[in-house]
């Protein structure tokens, strides 16, 4: 493909942001505008030589081949306006990564409500580590790579597969866009009420995605969600299922080595092999079961996802640890839907057992501000000796007697028996913690949020070294 010069509208997300990068590798011009432009994408993108204009104006389009439209894009922007009015030929981001990127690699997909991102990341370490040079996409930063996308020369693509619609032109899941060869499904709830008015549509676009894999292909699923036994048995692949003791492809949780969690895996035909790692938590042990599975099934032997999975160091705000010091440690997690809280709260309480458990959530996501979750919230802090919920902003589009209450959820809380508070900025949130916690105890600190929780995590780092000091 010639080089072209490329304009991307809402360049500024970190999917679109690593687009830009990968386009710019293969030797595109490429532009981009946004809203929201700092760090540290808007500095990832300068180093790449990416010209990035702040704001939307009908004057940043100047001659492209392509325009990429980004999902966060409306009708009504001035610069999606003149590209329709100008008929500019434009795409949405999960075509322009087939057309550039996955068309001849042997793609990997990773779908499911949780653990997409780790597990993506732990597949893509494991080829890498079998010296296969894989390609990878998701939608975190790689600790081992201090990046979100790796471009090898290798013949696999691994891709976190979004099931959030592709574009305002495209309302189809991105992960159709990316006609996998093989699948990894980790789970499957209702999410994403913006754009889902039931389990059972998610459930249809799931069903659609299978069907596309490959006869020749994988297919490794969940033994956790009945729904996707239901739905990979419509499939034409070859399947099997990975979990806890009972799956195809199992792990056993058999002790801590230190700051390692120690897992067996037993696979088909009497394989069974030890793994050791740094992340923790039965959801992680899925993940990493996962990854394995897949692994193995593509050829790579067990003691290179061994050595893999023991060398690999996460996903940025996935159970990152930001923070410790004497009697404060404090962790960043993406966790939002009532899941993925319960599961990180009951990890942390599990293995910070003699410390006081403190959860600051922010219900953020365009399902956490609706009372989609109302009823099932409060029990996802079951495990949290204090919890701190921040009132959900961005609520103008939301009808009001849809929106989440958490003045309710604080409630319910209480009436289970715990402690939780309600405040309406992150000055309040901070302000009070502060004041309750003594430094001289332990205190474990879990923030949770799919956004910027207004930079509490530096502001609250700063709080406490200055209250210390």
């Amino acid at each position: 493909m010639n080089n072209l010069k490329i304009h991307m509208i809402g360049i500024c997300g970190i999917a679109m942001g690593a687009l830009a990068c990968m386009l710019r590798d293969l030797g595109h011009e490429v532009s981009g505008s946004d809203m929201n432009v700092y760090p540290p994408m808007s500095d990832l993108l300068a180093d790449s030589g990416i010209v990035v204009h702040n704001g939307y104006s009908e004057e940043h389009i100047n001659g492209p081949d392509l325009v990429i439209i980004g999902n966060a894009v409306s009708r009504g922007n001035p610069e999606a306006e003149l590209v329709l009015n100008r008929k500019i030929p434009y795409m949405s981001m999960a075509r322009a990564l087939y057309d550039f990127f996955l068309r001849h690699k042997n793609v990997i997909a990773v779908a499911g409500t949780h653990g997409k991102s780790t597990t993506t990341a732990l597949v893509a370490h494991i080829l890498s580590v079998a010296g296969l040079c894989p390609s990878c996409f998701v939608g975190g930063f790689i600790n081992n790579y201090n990046a979100n996308y790796l471009l090898g020369e290798g013949e696999f693509f691994v891709i976190e597969g979004d099931e959030y619609d592709s574009a305002f032109f495209e309302k189809v899941p991105k992960f159709i866009f990316y006609r996998p060869d093989n699948l990894i499904l980790t789970s499957l709830e209702y999410d994403h009420a913006d754009i889902y008015g039931s389990l059972e549509e998610i459930e249809l676009w799931f069903s659609r995605l299978v069907k596309i894999v490959p006869s020749k292909g994988h297919i490794a699923y969940s033994s956790e969600y009945g729904n996707l036994a239901n739905i990979a048995g419509g499939s034409f692949s070859r399947t099997v299922c990975f979990g806890a003791n009972g799956a195809e492809f199992s792990y056993r949780f058999t002790g801590m080595n230190g700051n390692y969690a120690c897992l067996e895996i037993t696979g088909k035909d009497g394989l069974v092999f030890p793994v050791r790692s740094t992340l923790l938590g039965n959801y992680n042990f899925s993940n990493i079961t996962a990854a394995a599975c897949m692994c193995l099934s593509l050829g790579v032997d067990h003691e290179t996802v061994a050595l893999a999975v023991e060398s690999f160091t996460g996903v940025k705000r996935r159970q990152e640890l930001i923070y410790c010091r004497p009697g404060i440690t404090i962790y960043e997690d993406f966790a939002h839907h009532p899941t993925a809280v319960r599961a990180v709260l009951s990890c942390m309480k599990e293995y910070y057992r003699d410390s006081t458990l403190w959860a600051l959530y922010e219900p953020r996501s365009a399902t956490g501000r609706r009372n989609v979750f109302q009823d099932s919230l409060p029990g996802a802090f079951l495990n949290a000796d204090r919890v701190v919920i921040k009132s959900p902003g961005m609520l103008d589009s939301i009808p009001v007697n849809e929106r989440l209450d958490p003045d309710r959820v604080r409630d319910d809380i209480e009436a289970a028996g715990g402690s939780a508070r309600v405040f309406g900025t992150v000055e309040e949130i901070i302000k009070f913690v502060t004041g309750e916690i003594n430094p001289d105890s332990k205190n474990i600190i879990v923030i949770m949020s799919n956004g910027g929780f207004d930079n509490i995590y530096d502001r609250i780092r700063a709080a406490f070294d200055s209250m210390i000091n």
